[in-house]
Protein backbone atom coordinates (compact mmCIF):
# COMPACT_ATOMS: atom_id res chain seq x y z
CA UNK A 1 0.00 0.00 0.00
CA UNK A 2 1.43 3.34 -1.00
CA UNK A 3 1.89 5.96 1.73
CA UNK A 4 -0.59 8.84 1.73
CA UNK A 5 0.56 12.01 0.03
CA UNK A 6 -1.84 14.14 2.07
CA UNK A 7 0.11 16.87 3.81
CA UNK A 8 -0.32 16.69 7.57
CA UNK A 9 -0.77 19.93 9.44
CA UNK A 10 -0.56 20.57 13.13
CA UNK A 11 -3.63 21.31 15.20
CA UNK A 12 -2.37 24.86 15.70
CA UNK A 13 -1.96 25.43 11.93
CA UNK A 14 -5.41 24.01 11.26
CA UNK A 15 -6.97 26.28 13.87
CA UNK A 16 -5.20 29.33 12.39
CA UNK A 17 -6.47 28.53 8.89
CA UNK A 18 -9.98 27.91 10.18
CA UNK A 19 -9.93 31.23 12.04
CA UNK A 20 -8.70 33.02 8.90
CA UNK A 21 -11.47 31.49 6.78
CA UNK A 22 -14.07 32.37 9.41
CA UNK A 23 -12.86 35.97 9.53
CA UNK A 24 -12.89 36.14 5.75
CA UNK A 25 -16.51 35.01 5.58
CA UNK A 26 -17.56 37.37 8.35
CA UNK A 27 -15.91 40.30 6.59
CA UNK A 28 -17.40 39.34 3.22
CA UNK A 29 -21.00 39.05 4.38
CA UNK A 30 -20.66 41.96 6.77
CA UNK A 31 -19.55 44.10 3.87
CA UNK A 32 -22.43 42.89 1.70
CA UNK A 33 -24.89 43.90 4.42
CA UNK A 34 -23.23 47.29 4.87
CA UNK A 35 -23.19 47.97 1.12
CA UNK A 36 -26.88 47.07 0.94
CA UNK A 37 -27.71 49.51 3.74
CA UNK A 38 -25.69 52.29 2.09
CA UNK A 39 -27.43 51.69 -1.23
CA UNK A 40 -30.78 51.91 0.53
CA UNK A 41 -29.77 55.21 2.13
CA UNK A 42 -28.69 56.63 -1.24
CA UNK A 43 -32.01 55.56 -2.76
CA UNK A 44 -33.93 57.28 0.04
CA UNK A 45 -31.92 60.46 -0.48
CA UNK A 46 -32.73 60.34 -4.20
CA UNK A 47 -36.45 60.00 -3.48
CA UNK A 48 -36.37 62.89 -1.01
CA UNK A 49 -34.53 65.10 -3.50
CA UNK A 50 -37.00 64.33 -6.28
CA UNK A 51 -39.94 65.10 -3.99
CA UNK A 52 -38.35 68.39 -3.00
CA UNK A 53 -37.94 69.32 -6.68
CA UNK A 54 -41.53 68.26 -7.34
CA UNK A 55 -40.52 66.36 -10.47
CA UNK A 56 -43.12 64.69 -12.71
CA UNK A 57 -43.45 60.92 -12.38
CA UNK A 58 -41.87 60.32 -15.80
CA UNK A 59 -38.70 62.22 -14.83
CA UNK A 60 -38.60 60.41 -11.50
CA UNK A 61 -38.66 57.05 -13.23
CA UNK A 62 -35.78 58.06 -15.51
CA UNK A 63 -33.69 59.08 -12.53
CA UNK A 64 -34.49 55.84 -10.70
CA UNK A 65 -33.34 53.81 -13.71
CA UNK A 66 -30.14 55.84 -13.98
CA UNK A 67 -29.53 55.42 -10.26
CA UNK A 68 -29.97 51.65 -10.53
CA UNK A 69 -27.54 51.43 -13.45
CA UNK A 70 -24.91 53.31 -11.44
CA UNK A 71 -25.47 51.09 -8.41
CA UNK A 72 -25.18 47.92 -10.49
CA UNK A 73 -22.02 49.18 -12.16
CA UNK A 74 -20.43 50.07 -8.81
CA UNK A 75 -21.40 46.67 -7.40
CA UNK A 76 -19.83 44.83 -10.32
CA UNK A 77 -16.65 46.89 -10.04
CA UNK A 78 -16.34 46.03 -6.35
CA UNK A 79 -16.72 42.31 -7.11
CA UNK A 80 -14.20 42.28 -9.94
CA UNK A 81 -10.76 41.18 -8.84
CA UNK A 82 -7.81 43.34 -9.80
CA UNK A 83 -4.74 41.94 -11.55
CA UNK A 84 -1.53 43.46 -12.81
CA UNK A 85 -3.22 43.68 -16.21
CA UNK A 86 -5.25 46.57 -14.77
CA UNK A 87 -2.06 48.62 -14.35
CA UNK A 88 0.62 49.93 -16.66
CA UNK A 89 4.03 49.88 -14.88
CA UNK A 90 6.01 53.06 -15.57
CA UNK A 91 9.12 53.06 -13.38
CA UNK A 92 10.65 51.50 -10.26
CA UNK A 93 10.84 54.14 -7.52
CA UNK A 94 11.85 52.02 -4.54
CA UNK A 95 13.40 48.68 -3.69
CA UNK A 96 13.98 46.90 -0.41
CA UNK A 97 14.78 43.52 1.07
CA UNK A 98 11.30 42.09 0.52
CA UNK A 99 9.82 44.05 -2.34
CA UNK A 100 9.84 46.99 -4.70
CA UNK A 101 7.59 49.95 -5.47
CA UNK A 102 6.59 50.92 -9.00
CA UNK A 103 4.98 54.02 -10.37
CA UNK A 104 1.92 52.74 -12.25
CA UNK A 105 -1.06 54.02 -14.19
CA UNK A 106 -4.41 52.32 -13.72
CA UNK A 107 -5.78 51.64 -17.16
CA UNK A 108 -9.48 52.21 -16.58
CA UNK A 109 -9.27 55.67 -14.97
CA UNK A 110 -5.67 56.73 -15.86
CA UNK A 111 -4.88 57.53 -12.23
CA UNK A 112 -1.25 57.33 -11.08
CA UNK A 113 -0.43 55.13 -8.09
CA UNK A 114 2.54 53.70 -6.24
CA UNK A 115 2.26 49.90 -6.36
CA UNK A 116 4.30 47.85 -3.91
CA UNK A 117 4.97 44.21 -4.84
CA UNK A 118 6.30 41.53 -2.49
CA UNK A 119 7.36 38.00 -3.44
CA UNK A 120 5.25 35.43 -1.59
CA UNK A 121 8.05 32.87 -1.36
CA UNK A 122 10.29 35.39 0.39
CA UNK A 123 7.52 36.35 2.80
CA UNK A 124 6.99 32.72 3.79
CA UNK A 125 10.63 31.65 3.92
CA UNK A 126 11.69 34.67 5.98
CA UNK A 127 8.72 34.48 8.36
CA UNK A 128 7.27 37.78 7.19
CA UNK A 129 3.68 36.60 6.72
CA UNK A 130 2.40 38.13 9.96
CA UNK A 131 4.24 41.38 9.19
CA UNK A 132 2.78 41.79 5.71
CA UNK A 133 -0.69 40.97 7.03
CA UNK A 134 -0.27 43.56 9.79
CA UNK A 135 0.82 46.16 7.24
CA UNK A 136 -2.23 45.44 5.12
CA UNK A 137 -4.55 45.52 8.16
CA UNK A 138 -3.36 48.81 9.63
CA UNK A 139 -3.35 50.60 6.26
CA UNK A 140 -6.79 49.23 5.39
CA UNK A 141 -8.42 50.52 8.57
CA UNK A 142 -6.48 53.80 8.62
CA UNK A 143 -8.35 56.85 7.40
CA UNK A 144 -6.34 59.95 8.24
CA UNK A 145 -4.09 62.52 6.62
CA UNK A 146 -0.94 61.32 8.40
CA UNK A 147 -0.63 57.92 6.73
CA UNK A 148 -0.13 56.99 3.10
CA UNK A 149 -3.51 55.95 1.73
CA UNK A 150 -4.09 52.38 0.63
CA UNK A 151 -6.61 51.85 -2.18
CA UNK A 152 -6.31 48.18 -3.10
CA UNK A 153 -4.45 45.01 -2.26
CA UNK A 154 -4.46 41.89 -4.42
CA UNK A 155 -2.29 38.90 -5.20
CA UNK A 156 -1.30 36.45 -7.91
CA UNK A 157 0.66 33.21 -7.83
CA UNK A 158 3.98 35.00 -7.26
CA UNK A 159 3.43 38.38 -5.59
CA UNK A 160 1.36 40.38 -3.15
CA UNK A 161 0.47 43.90 -4.33
CA UNK A 162 -0.42 47.09 -2.46
CA UNK A 163 -1.83 49.99 -4.50
CA UNK A 164 -1.19 53.27 -2.66
CA UNK A 165 -1.36 56.98 -3.31
CA UNK A 166 1.72 58.39 -5.01
CA UNK A 167 3.54 61.18 -3.18
CA UNK A 168 6.07 63.12 -5.31
CA UNK A 169 8.13 64.71 -2.54
CA UNK A 170 10.35 61.72 -1.80
CA UNK A 171 11.22 60.81 1.78
CA UNK A 172 12.65 62.64 4.76
CA UNK A 173 15.96 60.83 4.33
CA UNK A 174 16.45 62.38 0.90
CA UNK A 175 15.66 65.81 2.32
CA UNK A 176 18.20 65.27 5.12
CA UNK A 177 20.82 64.29 2.59
CA UNK A 178 20.15 67.48 0.69
CA UNK A 179 19.99 69.89 3.64
CA UNK A 180 22.42 68.16 6.07
CA UNK A 181 20.65 69.67 9.08
CA UNK A 182 17.49 71.64 9.78
CA UNK A 183 17.21 74.77 11.93
CA UNK A 184 15.35 74.38 15.21
CA UNK A 185 12.14 76.08 14.10
CA UNK A 186 11.76 73.85 11.04
CA UNK A 187 12.70 70.80 13.07
CA UNK A 188 9.98 71.68 15.57
CA UNK A 189 7.30 71.63 12.89
CA UNK A 190 8.59 68.40 11.38
CA UNK A 191 8.63 66.74 14.81
CA UNK A 192 5.14 68.06 15.56
CA UNK A 193 3.78 66.48 12.37
CA UNK A 194 5.56 63.24 13.18
CA UNK A 195 3.95 63.27 16.64
CA UNK A 196 0.52 63.46 15.02
CA UNK A 197 1.44 60.73 12.51
CA UNK A 198 2.75 58.36 15.19
CA UNK A 199 -0.28 59.07 17.36
CA UNK A 200 -2.56 58.12 14.43
CA UNK A 201 -0.90 54.69 14.38
CA UNK A 202 -1.14 54.32 18.16
CA UNK A 203 -4.83 55.30 18.07
CA UNK A 204 -5.45 52.21 15.91
CA UNK A 205 -3.86 50.03 18.58
CA UNK A 206 -0.58 49.47 16.74
CA UNK A 207 3.10 50.19 17.27
CA UNK A 208 4.94 51.31 14.14
CA UNK A 209 8.32 49.83 15.24
CA UNK A 210 10.17 50.96 12.13
CA UNK A 211 10.09 54.74 12.41
CA UNK A 212 12.99 56.24 10.45
CA UNK A 213 13.45 59.00 7.83
CA UNK A 214 13.17 56.49 5.00
CA UNK A 215 9.61 55.70 6.07
CA UNK A 216 8.43 59.32 6.29
CA UNK A 217 7.21 60.67 2.94
CA UNK A 218 6.50 64.24 1.85
CA UNK A 219 3.19 65.04 0.20
CA UNK A 220 2.48 67.62 -2.49
CA UNK A 221 2.80 70.48 -0.02
CA UNK A 222 5.75 69.09 1.93
CA UNK A 223 3.72 67.74 4.86
CA UNK A 224 4.55 64.34 6.32
CA UNK A 225 2.92 60.94 5.89
CA UNK A 226 4.01 57.62 7.38
CA UNK A 227 4.55 54.62 5.16
CA UNK A 228 5.98 51.08 5.34
CA UNK A 229 3.94 49.50 8.11
CA UNK A 230 5.67 46.15 7.55
CA UNK A 231 6.88 45.96 11.15
CA UNK A 232 3.78 47.45 12.74
CA UNK A 233 2.16 45.23 15.30
CA UNK A 234 -0.73 45.06 17.70
CA UNK A 235 0.36 45.70 21.27
CA UNK A 236 2.09 42.58 22.57
CA UNK A 237 5.56 41.33 23.43
CA UNK A 238 7.78 40.63 20.45
CA UNK A 239 11.24 39.13 20.19
CA UNK A 240 14.00 41.44 19.01
CA UNK A 241 15.14 40.88 15.40
CA UNK A 242 18.79 41.10 16.49
CA UNK A 243 21.14 38.56 18.04
CA UNK A 244 21.24 39.86 21.60
CA UNK A 245 23.96 37.45 22.71
CA UNK A 246 26.28 39.00 20.13
CA UNK A 247 25.22 42.51 21.08
CA UNK A 248 25.72 42.04 24.81
CA UNK A 249 28.94 40.09 24.45
CA UNK A 250 31.79 42.29 25.54
CA UNK A 251 29.52 45.06 26.81
CA UNK A 252 31.32 45.13 30.17
CA UNK A 253 34.72 45.58 28.48
CA UNK A 254 33.29 48.42 26.42
CA UNK A 255 31.92 50.07 29.53
CA UNK A 256 35.29 49.81 31.28
CA UNK A 257 37.03 51.41 28.31
CA UNK A 258 34.51 54.23 28.35
CA UNK A 259 34.98 54.78 32.10
CA UNK A 260 38.76 54.85 31.60
CA UNK A 261 38.35 57.89 29.39
CA UNK A 262 38.77 56.34 25.98
CA UNK A 263 36.96 58.01 23.13
CA UNK A 264 33.69 56.41 22.01
CA UNK A 265 35.00 56.57 18.44
CA UNK A 266 35.07 59.10 15.63
CA UNK A 267 31.92 61.14 15.14
CA UNK A 268 30.25 60.27 11.82
CA UNK A 269 30.10 62.79 9.06
CA UNK A 270 27.36 63.24 6.50
CA UNK A 271 28.87 60.74 4.07
CA UNK A 272 29.01 58.10 6.83
CA UNK A 273 25.38 58.81 7.61
CA UNK A 274 24.48 58.01 4.05
CA UNK A 275 26.16 54.61 4.29
CA UNK A 276 24.52 53.88 7.62
CA UNK A 277 21.04 54.53 6.27
CA UNK A 278 21.54 52.40 3.24
CA UNK A 279 22.14 49.36 5.46
CA UNK A 280 19.13 47.06 5.44
CA UNK A 281 17.76 46.66 8.93
CA UNK A 282 19.81 49.49 10.44
CA UNK A 283 19.18 49.55 14.19
CA UNK A 284 19.96 53.28 14.65
CA UNK A 285 16.37 54.13 15.59
CA UNK A 286 15.49 51.13 17.76
CA UNK A 287 14.64 51.80 21.41
CA UNK A 288 16.70 50.08 24.11
CA UNK A 289 13.69 48.26 25.54
CA UNK A 290 13.12 46.59 22.16
CA UNK A 291 16.68 45.28 22.18
CA UNK A 292 16.33 44.32 25.84
CA UNK A 293 13.69 41.64 25.13
CA UNK A 294 11.76 42.49 28.27
CA UNK A 295 8.63 43.64 26.48
CA UNK A 296 7.80 47.08 25.16
CA UNK A 297 4.89 49.27 24.17
CA UNK A 298 4.07 52.29 22.08
CA UNK A 299 6.72 54.36 23.88
CA UNK A 300 9.39 52.74 21.67
CA UNK A 301 8.10 54.87 18.76
CA UNK A 302 8.68 58.07 20.76
CA UNK A 303 12.33 57.06 21.23
CA UNK A 304 12.65 56.59 17.45
CA UNK A 305 11.10 60.01 16.93
CA UNK A 306 13.71 61.48 19.29
CA UNK A 307 16.52 59.88 17.31
CA UNK A 308 15.14 61.39 14.10
CA UNK A 309 14.88 64.78 15.82
CA UNK A 310 18.53 64.48 16.92
CA UNK A 311 19.56 63.68 13.36
CA UNK A 312 17.63 66.65 11.97
CA UNK A 313 19.48 68.98 14.34
CA UNK A 314 22.95 67.39 14.45
CA UNK A 315 23.35 65.69 11.08
CA UNK A 316 23.77 62.09 12.17
CA UNK A 317 22.16 59.63 14.56
CA UNK A 318 23.27 59.73 18.23
CA UNK A 319 24.43 56.10 18.44
CA UNK A 320 26.06 55.77 15.05
CA UNK A 321 28.71 53.08 14.56
CA UNK A 322 30.26 51.40 11.54
CA UNK A 323 28.80 48.04 12.58
CA UNK A 324 25.11 47.51 13.47
CA UNK A 325 26.08 45.39 16.47
CA UNK A 326 28.13 48.27 17.87
CA UNK A 327 25.19 50.60 17.36
CA UNK A 328 22.99 48.22 19.36
CA UNK A 329 25.52 48.14 22.18
CA UNK A 330 25.59 51.92 22.29
CA UNK A 331 21.79 52.05 22.41
CA UNK A 332 21.72 49.64 25.34
CA UNK A 333 24.14 51.97 27.14
CA UNK A 334 22.51 55.12 25.79
CA UNK A 335 23.15 57.17 28.95
CA UNK A 336 26.90 56.86 28.34
CA UNK A 337 26.86 57.63 24.62
CA UNK A 338 24.14 60.26 24.22
CA UNK A 339 25.80 63.62 23.71
CA UNK A 340 24.80 66.72 21.76
CA UNK A 341 27.89 68.47 20.35
CA UNK A 342 28.68 71.76 22.07
CA UNK A 343 28.44 73.83 18.89
CA UNK A 344 24.97 72.41 18.26
CA UNK A 345 23.83 73.06 21.82
CA UNK A 346 24.71 76.73 21.44
CA UNK A 347 22.23 77.01 18.56
CA UNK A 348 19.31 75.35 20.36
CA UNK A 349 16.87 76.59 22.95
CA UNK A 350 16.69 75.05 26.42
CA UNK A 351 13.17 73.83 25.62
CA UNK A 352 14.41 72.02 22.52
CA UNK A 353 17.20 70.25 24.38
CA UNK A 354 14.83 69.36 27.20
CA UNK A 355 12.32 67.75 24.84
CA UNK A 356 15.12 65.78 23.20
CA UNK A 357 16.08 64.42 26.60
CA UNK A 358 12.42 63.63 27.32
CA UNK A 359 12.17 61.21 24.39
CA UNK A 360 15.71 59.78 24.19
CA UNK A 361 15.72 58.40 27.72
CA UNK A 362 14.72 55.36 29.73
CA UNK A 363 11.23 54.08 29.05
CA UNK A 364 10.19 54.78 32.64
CA UNK A 365 10.95 58.49 32.30
CA UNK A 366 10.01 58.91 28.64
CA UNK A 367 7.36 61.50 27.90
CA UNK A 368 4.08 60.23 26.48
CA UNK A 369 3.26 57.62 29.11
CA UNK A 370 0.07 59.57 29.90
CA UNK A 371 -0.88 60.02 26.26
CA UNK A 372 -0.01 62.26 23.34
CA UNK A 373 -1.43 65.34 25.08
CA UNK A 374 1.48 65.15 27.50
CA UNK A 375 3.88 65.44 24.57
CA UNK A 376 1.97 68.25 22.90
CA UNK A 377 1.97 70.19 26.18
CA UNK A 378 5.78 70.32 26.36
CA UNK A 379 7.07 73.94 26.43
CA UNK A 380 8.98 73.44 23.18
CA UNK A 381 5.64 73.34 21.35
CA UNK A 382 4.19 76.41 23.07
CA UNK A 383 2.08 78.41 20.63
CA UNK A 384 1.91 75.60 18.04
CA UNK A 385 -1.61 74.55 17.06
CA UNK A 386 -1.45 70.79 16.57
CA UNK A 387 -5.01 70.71 15.25
CA UNK A 388 -4.15 72.93 12.28
CA UNK A 389 -0.60 71.87 11.38
CA UNK A 390 -1.57 71.20 7.79
CA UNK A 391 -2.72 74.79 7.39
CA UNK A 392 0.80 76.04 8.20
CA UNK A 393 3.20 76.11 5.22
CA UNK A 394 5.51 73.09 5.41
CA UNK A 395 9.20 73.80 6.21
CA UNK A 396 10.31 72.33 2.90
CA UNK A 397 7.88 72.19 0.00
CA UNK A 398 8.94 69.82 -2.82
CA UNK A 399 10.56 71.63 -5.71
CA UNK A 400 8.34 72.36 -8.71
CA UNK A 401 5.31 70.80 -6.97
CA UNK A 402 2.87 72.82 -9.09
CA UNK A 403 4.67 71.81 -12.27
CA UNK A 404 4.60 68.18 -11.18
CA UNK A 405 0.83 68.40 -10.83
CA UNK A 406 0.63 69.55 -14.44
CA UNK A 407 2.91 66.70 -15.49
CA UNK A 408 0.65 64.25 -13.69
CA UNK A 409 -2.38 65.58 -15.54
CA UNK A 410 -0.51 65.22 -18.83
CA UNK A 411 0.46 61.63 -18.04
CA UNK A 412 -3.17 60.69 -17.68
CA UNK A 413 -3.77 61.29 -21.38
CA UNK A 414 -0.44 59.98 -22.69
CA UNK A 415 0.24 56.38 -23.65
CA UNK A 416 3.47 54.49 -23.06
CA UNK A 417 4.27 54.91 -26.78
CA UNK A 418 4.22 58.72 -26.61
CA UNK A 419 7.73 60.17 -26.70
CA UNK A 420 6.85 62.67 -23.98
CA UNK A 421 5.99 59.91 -21.49
CA UNK A 422 9.63 59.29 -20.60
CA UNK A 423 10.17 62.98 -19.86
CA UNK A 424 7.03 63.10 -17.71
CA UNK A 425 8.10 60.05 -15.70
CA UNK A 426 11.52 61.62 -15.09
CA UNK A 427 9.89 64.84 -13.82
CA UNK A 428 7.44 62.96 -11.63
CA UNK A 429 10.15 60.83 -9.99
CA UNK A 430 12.84 63.51 -9.65
CA UNK A 431 12.84 63.21 -5.84
CA UNK A 432 13.41 59.43 -5.91
CA UNK A 433 16.53 57.36 -6.45
CA UNK A 434 16.96 55.61 -9.80
CA UNK A 435 16.57 51.83 -9.89
CA UNK A 436 17.19 49.36 -12.66
CA UNK A 437 13.98 47.71 -13.81
CA UNK A 438 14.84 44.01 -13.38
CA UNK A 439 12.63 40.94 -13.42
CA UNK A 440 13.58 40.07 -9.83
CA UNK A 441 10.03 40.95 -8.75
CA UNK A 442 8.05 39.47 -11.64
CA UNK A 443 5.27 41.84 -12.65
CA UNK A 444 2.29 39.55 -13.17
CA UNK A 445 1.78 35.90 -12.37
CA UNK A 446 3.97 32.95 -13.28
CA UNK A 447 1.83 29.84 -12.90
CA UNK A 448 4.86 27.58 -12.90
CA UNK A 449 5.78 29.06 -9.54
CA UNK A 450 2.32 28.48 -8.04
CA UNK A 451 2.01 26.64 -4.73
CA UNK A 452 -1.43 26.38 -3.19
CA UNK A 453 -0.06 25.75 0.33
CA UNK A 454 1.86 29.02 0.04
CA UNK A 455 -1.28 30.90 -1.00
CA UNK A 456 -3.07 29.64 2.10
CA UNK A 457 -0.82 31.92 4.14
CA UNK A 458 -2.44 34.99 2.58
CA UNK A 459 -6.14 34.23 2.87
CA UNK A 460 -8.06 37.48 3.26
CA UNK A 461 -5.31 39.68 1.84
CA UNK A 462 -7.42 41.20 -0.97
CA UNK A 463 -8.88 44.62 -0.20
CA UNK A 464 -10.70 47.44 -2.01
CA UNK A 465 -11.70 50.87 -0.87
CA UNK A 466 -15.35 51.59 -1.46
CA UNK A 467 -15.99 52.83 -4.99
CA UNK A 468 -16.79 56.39 -3.93
CA UNK A 469 -13.39 56.53 -2.20
CA UNK A 470 -11.21 54.97 -4.87
CA UNK A 471 -12.74 56.76 -7.84
CA UNK A 472 -11.46 60.16 -6.82
CA UNK A 473 -8.09 61.49 -7.91
CA UNK A 474 -5.04 59.88 -6.36
CA UNK A 475 -3.51 63.33 -5.94
CA UNK A 476 -3.91 64.04 -2.20
CA UNK A 477 -5.20 67.32 -0.85
CA UNK A 478 -5.66 68.36 2.74
CA UNK A 479 -9.43 68.63 2.42
CA UNK A 480 -9.84 65.29 0.65
CA UNK A 481 -10.86 62.64 3.16
CA UNK A 482 -11.53 59.13 1.97
CA UNK A 483 -14.49 57.41 3.51
CA UNK A 484 -13.95 54.37 5.63
CA UNK A 485 -12.41 51.48 3.70
CA UNK A 486 -14.57 48.53 2.83
CA UNK A 487 -12.90 45.16 2.44
CA UNK A 488 -13.30 42.60 -0.26
CA UNK A 489 -11.81 39.42 1.15
CA UNK A 490 -10.28 36.72 -0.95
Amino acid sequence: MKPSRVKRVSKEEAMKKAAAIKQTLENKYGKMKEDSELSKQRHEMLEEEMERLNLPEEEKEKRREEFQREEDSARMEQKRRLTTNDFEPLAVIGRGAFGEVRLCKKKDDNEIYAVKSMIKDNMVLKNQVSHVQAERDVMAIADNVWMVRLFYTFQDEVNLYMVMEFLPGGDLMSLLMKEDTFPEEKTRQIVAEMIMAVHSVHALGYIHRDLKPDNVLLDWNGHLKLTDMGLSKKLEKEDSPFDLDTINEGAEDEAKSDEAGSSPGPQPGHRARNLAYSTVGTPDYIAPEVLGQKGYGQACDWWSLGVIMYECLVGYTPFYADEPVMTCRKILRWHQFLEVPEHIQQKLSDQCLDFLCCVICGVEERIGANGVEEIKAHPWFAGLDFDHLLEIPAPYKPENADIVREVLDEMRVLTSQDRKMGQCIARLTQNFDEFEDTDLHKWGSDKRASRRDKDQSFIGYTFKRSSNASSRSAVPTRMNKVSEGKEEQK
